[in-house]
C-alpha cells in the first residue's frame, strides 16, 4: 500500500492517526505477529499516581516518588538508611524511638491496640489477666 498525497499530510500533521486507519484497527505497534506492551506504570503509595523509575522508591514492599516517602509524622523527607517501618507506615527514626519510648511497647505507641489482647487460650478466655484478679 502506498500512502496518497493526502494521507502523507495527515500523518505530518496527526502521527498518532494512522493507527485509527482500517489497517491498524487500534493495536500499537506490531512486530512478525506480536504486540508490544506498553510499560505499565506502578503507582506511588502515598500520593497513587505514576511513579517512573528514575523516581521510584521501593520500602518494604511498597512504592513512592523520592520526594513523597516521608515520616509520617514530621513529613520529614526519608532515605533508604533513614526510616522504620511500622505496619505499613514510615517513621523517621526518631519519631520511631519517640513514639516507641511513650507506651514502652510499639503498639500503643504507634496508636494501635496490643497484641496481647488478641492472645486466647484454647478455651477462649484470655491469656492476659483482669486487673481484679491481681
Amino acid at each position: 500500500m502506498t500512502p496518497t498525497k493526502q494521507s502523507r499530510r495527515t500523518l505530518l500533521r496527526h502521527p498518532l492517526s494512522i493507527y485509527s486507519t482500517p489497517n491498524f484497527p487500534g493495536k500499537c505497534c506490531t512486530n512478525n505477529g506480536r504486540n508490544f506492551q506498553l510499560a505499565s506504570h506502578e503507582m506511588c503509595s502515598a500520593c497513587q499516581k505514576p511513579v517512573y523509575q528514575m523516581e521510584k522508591i521501593t520500602a518494604d514492599k511498597y512504592i513512592f516518588h523520592k520526594t513523597c516517602f516521608c515520616c509520617k509524622k514530621c513529613k520529614k523527607k526519608l532515605s533508604m538508611y533513614s526510616f522504620a517501618p511500622l505496619n505499613g507506615e514510615f517513621y523517621c527514626i526518631f519519631h520511631y524511638q519517640q513514639l516507641f519510648k511513650e507506651k514502652g511497647n510499639y503498639d500503643e505507641g504507634f496508636g494501635h491496640t496490643q497484641h496481647k489482647t488478641r492472645w486466647t487460650l484454647r478455651n477462649g478466655a484470655t491469656g492476659v489477666p483482669d486487673e481484679s484478679e491481681a
